[in-house]
């Protein structure tokens, strides 16, 4: 695809985050998804998803997307988008949905990029967080799991199999964002995944994933958050239109500073370009898929008027900085609550059409 990705996560639609779909954690105390099978049981917990997966996102969204100027959705799945039975926990297919989102993203053409987002054992990352969309669980467990690894390469390879030569499909992300281990100083390492577990794995599912796909689909893999500890990676001839996705966020972390300062929204966007930069440098095209509206705001006197202002103007200046990259993927196209800095009905439907093209 040689048009630039202008697109939307569609999160909470296959994996419950209580951001985005409060209602389906209400009067049940979960605040995540396993919590909330936990708290349900099976045969409820599926009761609800089916209803849910039936009414959260259809094809008048796609349609929307459509005419705001948006050309492609990034699609969070679940280790059993196939469906799952054991002794613990019984799990739905999401097959029958995600086939609809090929159709819709076929006939109102729009891009998707197939997202594998959990793993058994859990990978750390923001999809079985309890709390915000960007804080990391403390979990990442899914390299020492028996069978974890096995059950990404299956899903990943059925998705490549059933979609591969799909004409709506952009490509397939072999992990969403696992937290790397990464070395502290001299004598420790952080707490996640090892470095050359998720190498190996990324090496693997590649050769699993092309095999039924054809080079034009990308095949992406995760920055975790380090794009400068890429380098040298996937570099042989057989390694082909691989992608590096990058997450962008600027509320959270010991980086994030007040956008209602100029300086503040200044070094925001310089830290969005220097990310960027590093990524490219790895040898890799790079995708942002994943950023919102959401900043630092410390004035206790802004307005809800003046935030949205801010906000907007802050979007604007984001995607200006994304120049460098193959597109991005805001963060995320609805929520329940209509929250201005991720919903992007809200802070991309009130931009011109020429801004987000």
């Amino acid at each position: 695809m040689d048009e630039k990705i202008r697109g939307v996560n569609l999160s909470g639609w296959f994996i419950p985050e209580p951001w985005v779909s409060p209602s389906l954690f209400a009067a049940t105390g979960a605040s995540s998804d396993a919590e909330l099978h936990d708290v349900l049981g099976s045969a409820a917990y599926n009761e609800r998803l089916r209803h849910h997966y039936e009414t959260f996102i259809g094809e008048g969204d796609f349609h929307r997307m459509s005419l705001i100027g948006l050309n492609a959705v990034r699609l969070p799945i679940p280790w059993h988008a196939f469906g799952s039975q054991g002794d613990a926990a019984t799990f739905i297919p999401a097959i029958d949905y995600i086939d609809r989102a090929i159709e819709w993203g076929e006939k109102y053409d729009i891009k998707v990029l197939l997202d594998l987002a959990t793993v058994p054992g859990g990978q750390g990352d923001s999809n079985e967080s309890t709390t915000t969309p960007t804080t990391p669980n403390s979990t990442a467990d899914w390299h020492s799991s028996v069978n974890g690894r096995h059950v990404a390469l299956e899903v990943l390879e059925k998705l490549a199999a059933r979609y591969g030569k799909a004409e709506s499909l952009y490509g397939i992300e072999l992990l969403d964002s696992p937290v790397m281990s990464v070395r502290k100083n001299l004598f420790s390492m952080t707490e996640g995944i090892p470095s050359h577990y998720l190498r190996n794995f990324y090496r693997d599912a590649y050769e699993l994933v092309r095999a039924h796909m054809p080079v034009e689909k990308a095949v992406v893999f995760s920055a975790s958050a380090h794009p400068e500890m890429w380098k040298h990676f996937m570099r042989g001839s057989r390694y082909e239109n691989v992608v590096m996705d990058v997450h962008l966020y600027h509320y959270y972390d010991e980086f994030a500073q007040d956008i209602t300062s100029p300086r503040g929204l200044s070094s925001a966007v310089a830290r969005n370009r220097k990310v960027i930069r590093e990524a490219r440098s790895a040898g890799f095209p790079v995708l942002v898929g994943e950023w919102s509206g959401a900043a630092v705001m410390s004035s206790a006197s802004v307005t809800p008027e003046g935030r949205a202002a801010y906000e907007r103007v802050f979007v604007s200046n984001q995607l200006a900085s994304f120049a460098d990259t193959r597109g991005w993927f805001f963060q995320t196209w609805k929520t329940e609550k209509r929250n201005a800095a991720w919903d992007a009905r809200l802070a991309l439907g009130t931009l011109e059409r020429a801004m987000i093209e």
